[in-house]
């Protein structure tokens, strides 16, 4: 058995797939490797029967970059022209997620910072009165 972590880009969105053996998802995610001075694109598909992966079907999106983890295996086929063709599957133990927007930019005043921050996320502010907090107190 061959256990993998493997970062990729998901092609095309996830497909739900119900039938004599349960229902599973899979999805073909594009692994980025480069070799040799060349950028190389492994396909890869992803598979899971576990029920939380079922209820992420609808988030693993085109473009979206994750995380799997699980064991990693291969099948050959046949295409109608005659030509074989290997597959590389995971089935995965675990998908998540991984975030690559923008870091907030760092502002100098730590108010103006935090206020900043407040409205782009939509979170309540502190009071205007509030104490400022007093980091001589701190037991460590």
């Amino acid at each position: 058995m061959i256990y993998t972590h493997t970062i990729g880009r998901i092609g095309k969105d996830c497909k739900t797939i119900t039938g004599a053996h349960g229902t599973f998802i899979a999805v073909d995610m594009a692994v980025d490797d480069y070799s040799k001075g060349q950028n190389i694109t492994t396909w890869v598909r992803v598979r899971s029967s576990r029920e939380n992966h079922i209820r992420l079907a609808e988030y693993l999106t085109k473009g979206r970059l994750i995380l799997v983890e699980g064991t990693i295996s291969t099948s050959q086929w046949q295409d109608r022209q005659g030509e074989n063709h290997t597959q590389i599957s995971i089935n995965a133990d675990s998908i998540a997620f991984v975030n690559v927007g923008k870091r907030e930019e760092q502002d100098a005043d730590p108010k103006k910072a935090a206020k900043k921050g407040a409205k782009a996320k939509n979170t309540p502010q502190p009071p205007q009165d509030a104490p400022e907090p007093d980091e001589k107190d701190m037991p460590f």
